[in-house]
């Protein structure tokens, strides 16, 4: 039984190759589509902890400003009366790019944060 030649062996890592290229650009069209998912996802997420805490009666709103104080949740906010009194309200760990990716689906409503569609 003859054995693979080296031209052989070689077409063959080329069509591996070339089938490699495809299936990556084939996937990196989805690429944004997840990014966008899960900026979406850390919104809501952070929207949800704003909402509880406000209603918690935390102190952490920044008029006006989104990012200071979704950068406040970060850093944990706590009541200081009421039932939730010393309960820390804090997000999960989100790095600096979650975070700005999430920004872009906040907005006031009055003086709550919310999640934008």
């Amino acid at each position: 039984m003859p054995g693979f030649s080296l031209m052989e062996l070689l077409i063959v890592i080329a069509i591996i190759g070339l089938m490699a290229n495809m299936i990556i650009f084939a996937w990196s069209g989805h690429y944004s589509e997840v990014n966008a998912i899960k900026d979406r996802r850390n919104a809501q997420t952070i929207a949800s902890l704003a909402s509880t805490a406000s209603v918690a009666g935390a102190s952490f709103v920044v008029a006006g400003d989104i990012p200071a104080t979704v950068d406040n949740l970060a850093q944990g906010t706590t009541p200081t009366s009421g039932v939730f009194r010393n309960r820390e309200f804090k997000l999960p760990p989100m790095g600096t790019q979650e975070i700005t990716g999430a920004l872009n689906y906040l907005q006031w409503s009055g003086s709550d944060l919310i999640y934008k569609r």
